[in-house]
């Protein structure tokens, strides 16, 4: 049996153990899940209480782990995680099996992890799979259940018990003799520990800190305290922090999709929202990180001060907060070292938790107050259905990250050209990523398409002489442009997309 949801994406009534519950729209689901309390067993610490382990063989051995156990990693090193590979073949050699991994994603550097899939080890991901893992699953090389969530999604998820972690493995850069954590000291800082810093930290059963640097004097800079931290991993190196700016940070944009950025500067401007105390966050991409240096100059132009910005920090963002031009960074996840050593030194620059700045059911979720985002697609569809899971032909090249939950900004920005190999503007997304009911402005090389019920909005655009359209129109210009890639897809489904209320808005299905 085949249930429907709103965006008309056909889903089975149950998958991978789960009752399906169909996307109604923004705001729709109220709950999605009974809130657990954290994780808590009385402990009596000594002096003489054994905290810290050189040796995983040995920790993992006094840990007394089952099959079928659950455990999660996050990824502030990205591309250049030294992390996970190694915890992973040492929870294969000593043959425990069907082992669900919860990260908060996978990048190339994780391509060992297939062997563990295939001999068992790994029977389950519910986590971003960016690169060759997410193409592996695609393809039908690897089988097992996977499952897609936000950010933000995934905050909840946890919190609620949808997702449970028996095992957290919180890399950090350095830890003091107390067994403080944080992301800022030590031979390979890479900056906040926003992930696991309200979610992993306190819901897991058990939370092993990794880290390559022991100090002997007490942190000033407590991501993690002590009080949540069940032992100590002390390992030789914890990754390379140069290789966090990979994948779409890593990429220099094209000097054609430069007026792509101009345009979303010229949208915010003329949209009746760029005031004085404005907030704003951008994504990953190349595109998104040139429309900040679009805004600064903008605002500079202007003589505008804006509140905060936030979300995963870079160079650009931290250029406005020298320049004056914000008053704060809220800092989830730091992307390159200039973000880094601002969040070490600047006290204006503050480390928050995944929870606080995308959780939808918390109390003052960050994102739900935030007035424009700019973002990345692979594909927009005529009802302002965005795709960032799926290549055209529905082969898994990276996860959700930030994207719904940025998307709930008064001002939400799709930036992407018409066509690239192929059509970006289609009839029908491959895969449904962030809904359209959460989209206002499509902006591409060849003019913008404002959401149907932003009626005052698209008159403001029209005013100010921007080249408003169709959705249509753009759609049929994008086809005139490139021709579709065929979409061979066999019955098995793969993955499920989740929405960050808990609700459901697709699956992937396996490709021939």
């Amino acid at each position: 049996m085949l249930t429907r949801n709103i965006l008309g994406r056909d889903l089975p009534e149950e998958l991978f153990g789960i009752k399906i519950k169909p996307y109604q729209g923004i705001y729709k689901s109220k709950t999605s899940g009974k809130r657990i309390g954290p994780a808590y067993q009385p402990h009596y610490v000594t002096r003489e209480t054994t905290r810290f382990y050189d040796s995983l063989d040995l920790l993992l051995e006094r840990l007394h782990l089952n099959h079928g156990i659950s455990v999660s990693f996050h990824h502030p090193l990205r591309d250049g995680d030294n992390v996970i590979n190694p915890i992973m073949h040492t929870l294969a050699s000593q043959g425990i099996k069907d082992i669900t991994i919860a990260p908060t994603a996978l990048f190339p550097v994780h391509v060992p992890l297939l062997e563990h899939i295939e001999s068992g080890v790994i029977g389950r991901i519910e986590g971003s799979m960016n690169g060759p893992i997410g193409k592996a699953v695609s393809t039908g090389e690897v089988s097992l259940p996977t499952i897609l969530r936000s950010h933000g999604g995934r905050a909840r998820a946890v919190q609620e018990g949808s997702l449970r972690i028996n095992i957290a493995f919180v890399v950090a850069s350095a830890s003091d003799f107390l067994g403080n954590l944080t992301g800022i000291e030590g031979k390979n800082p890479f900056g906040s520990l926003g992930y696991p810093l309200e979610t992993d930290s306190l819901y897991a059963d058990i939370v092993i800190g990794v880290t390559d640097t022991v100090l002997e004097d007490p942190l000033t800079h407590i991501s993690i305290p002590s009080s949540r931290v069940d032992a100590i991993l002390e390992v030789d190196s914890i990754g390379n922090p140069a290789k966090i700016a990979s994948g779409s940070l890593g990429r220099k944009i094209a000097a054609e999709r430069i007026a792509i950025c101009e345009t979303a500067a010229q949208v915010m401007e003329n949209s009746g929202y760029l005031n004085q105390g404005l907030n704003y966050q951008a994504g990953a991409g190349g595109m998104s990180l040139e429309t900040t240096r679009c805004l600064k100059d903008l605002m500079t132009d202007k003589n505008l001060k804006g509140s905060y910005i936030f979300g995963g920090i870079a160079s650009q963002a931290v250029e406005l907060l020298e320049a004056d031009l914000f008053d704060t960074i809220y800092d989830a996840q730091s992307f390159d070292i200039r973000a880094i050593n601002s969040l070490k030194n600047n006290p204006n620059h503050a480390e928050v938790s995944i929870d606080h700045a995308y959780n939808p059911f918390n109390k003052g979720c960050i994102a739900n107050y935030t007035d424009f985002s700019a973002l990345g697609a692979t594909e927009v569809d005529v009802n302002f259905n965005v795709n960032v899971n799926t290549f055209s032909n529905g082969i898994i090249n990276s996860g959700i990250g930030g994207h719904q939950d940025a998307a709930r900004a008064k001002i939400s920005m799709i930036l992407l050209p018409l066509a690239r190999k192929v059509p970006s503007i289609i009839d029908r997304v491959t895969t449904a990523s962030s809904p359209g009911d959460c989209i206002d402005v499509i902006v591409t090389d060849d003019g913008i398409a404002v959401r149907p019920k932003r009626v005052k909005l698209k008159k403001r655009l029209e005013s100010a002489g921007l080249n408003v359209r169709s959705i249509e129109d753009l759609k049929d210009e994008a086809m005139s442009l490139a021709q579709p890639m065929d979409l061979n897809l066999t019955d098995k489904i793969t993955t499920l997309v989740e929405y960050r209320d808990g609700t459901h808005l697709d699956v992937i299905y396996q490709t021939e």
